[in-house]
């Protein structure tokens, strides 16, 4: 990551207190509206003072700001408002409108999820930020543990898929990049739905370090039995897992072999350095793993049965000498996997100091929010979907101009091309990035010659931006 100016901040004096103040949950029918709007792009700018903050070692003001007026479970509240809005009005914008001029208004609010779950994940890595979720604790699992489920769903789909259908599913992009020409030939709604898997994607990857960080600090935040019951016995995470390390689904390959990295929200070429060095994704779930498997709860809440000690076995060759010299903490994984391979664990489960445990919880916490979200938009969701369709509806406007540049303004701002910088690559070689569309802004460029061959491409959604702004 590159060097970040100690002095770059997002938020101008006095917004930080202000934004935080007036943080309040958003049901589904404003999605798009003009408050909601304004409320996308303030949420835009305390991720990016976040993110700035931790990245450069400064004092994290946005975290203790955050935490100190309650405001965390607006932003679980938000992530989780989104997903129930991209499962059920989503699809049914697109089928009002299949073949849009534009998708830029539908790509916001499928990107407002990710902000709001990339600035959980920045702020929960303390204790501090633990507690203060603990009354959303059980809804944030729910849904980062729906996130991960649905990855490794996909991915075992594919493997298990007939060969016609296992072509389709390679030319989505999950598992085969896709080549210039194919992204060359892309129409608009193939390239939202594009972004949307590449956007979900990144979602799941921050959802592995929030479980970490759930099961690392539950003791502090008070909420260590009923997080536990539904990290072992509801879920299965330990598994989940397991399969996502043996999956390594921030990897993939083309018919020649290339590799490409997940990498600051985008895939890439990777370089030498980022072979040899342990993916971030790799290392949360390995890290994940070893708190849950170490976790002295483990025995009174889960059954270390056959097949899950093959699975959980499996692992122990992955554990080479220069990933323990990267994150050294997996010794001791390595060292329970050892002891897990010649050993029977089962007598373990429901057992401590020789006294069994009843294994029962008396009061299970069952997730709302969601459930909440669903039910506002019970049979709705065709009328929510055409009142917001007309929200997102770039029609040249000086409403629509409006918004185009207040949304430009904010996702091309100074702390926001810091933030993306770092892992910037070419569009057209994938190559590190250091210049960008000087017209829009939107896109990075090794050099001229990668920009005149990508322009061909680029074009359009140049001058969508660039005539909504005029």
């Amino acid at each position: 990551m590159v060097e970040k100016d100690s002095q770059l901040s997002a938020l101008d004096i006095g917004e930080l207190d202000m934004y935080v103040q007036s943080m309040e949950p958003w049901c589904i029918d404003a999605i798009g509206n003009q408050a909601w709007l304004d409320w996308h792009i303030r949420l835009q700018k305390l991720n990016q003072q976040a993110v700035l903050e931790a990245s450069s070692m400064q004092e994290e003001i946005t975290k203790e700001t955050l935490i100190s007026y309650g405001k965390l479970p607006v932003l679980v509240q938000e992530a989780i408002c989104i997903q129930v809005w991209r499962l059920k009005i989503y699809p049914q914008i697109m089928k009002l409108e299949p073949a849009p001029t534009n998708t830029f208004g539908v790509y916001m609010v499928l990107y407002h999820e990710a902000v709001a779950v990339g600035l959980l994940e920045t702020v929960l890595f303390h204790e501090d930020g633990a507690q203060c979720v603990s009354e959303v604790a059980i809804d944030l699992l729910h849904y980062a543990v729906d996130q991960l489920t649905a990855l490794v769903a996909l991915i075992n789909a594919v493997f298990h898929l007939k060969s016609e259908l296992l072509l389709t599913v390679f030319s989505n992009g999950y598992l085969k990049p896709l080549s210039a020409k194919e992204l060359d030939s892309e129409t608009a709604v193939e390239e939202l739905e594009r972004q949307k898997r590449d956007l979900q994607f990144d979602i799941s990857m921050r959802c592995i370090s929030i479980v970490r960080y759930l099961a690392e600090h539950m003791e502090v935040a008070g909420i260590g039995a009923s997080i536990s019951t539904n990290l072992y016995k509801t879920y299965d995470v330990p598994s989940i897992l397991c399969h996502l390390i043996q999956l390594q689904p921030w990897r993939k390959a083309n018919d020649n072999g290339d590799i490409q990295i997940f990498n600051f929200g985008r895939w890439s070429k990777p370089s030498a350095e980022d072979l040899s060095q342990m993916h971030r994704s790799e290392a949360q779930l390995w890290l994940c793993l070893r708190q849950l498997l170490l976790e002295p709860r483990l025995p009174h809440h889960y059954t270390i049965d056959e097949c899950r000690r093959s699975t959980f076995c499996s692992l122990q060759a992955k554990i080479t000498d220069a990933m323990l010299d990267q994150v050294p903490p997996l010794g001791d994984l390595k060292m329970f996997l050892c002891r897990l391979a010649v050993g029977d664990y089962s007598s373990l489960h429901n057992r401590t100091n020789g006294v069994k445990n009843p294994g029962c919880t008396l009061i299970e916490v069952v997730p709302q929010i969601k459930k909440s979200y669903l039910k506002e938009v019970h049979k709705r969701t065709k009328s929510l979907a055409k009142a917001q369709l007309e929200h997102f509806k770039m029609d040249g406007s000086e409403s629509s101009r409006n918004m185009a540049k207040k949304l430009l303004e904010s996702y091309t701002s100074d702390a926001a091309l810091a933030m993306d910088s770092g892992g910037a690559k070419c569009a057209k070689c994938g190559d590190k990035a250091s210049k960008k569309c000087s017209r829009c802004k939107t896109e990075w460029y090794c050099g001229r010659e990668c920009q005149v061959q990508q322009w061909p491409k680029h074009k359009e959604i140049c001058d969508q931006f660039s005539s909504l702004c005029m």
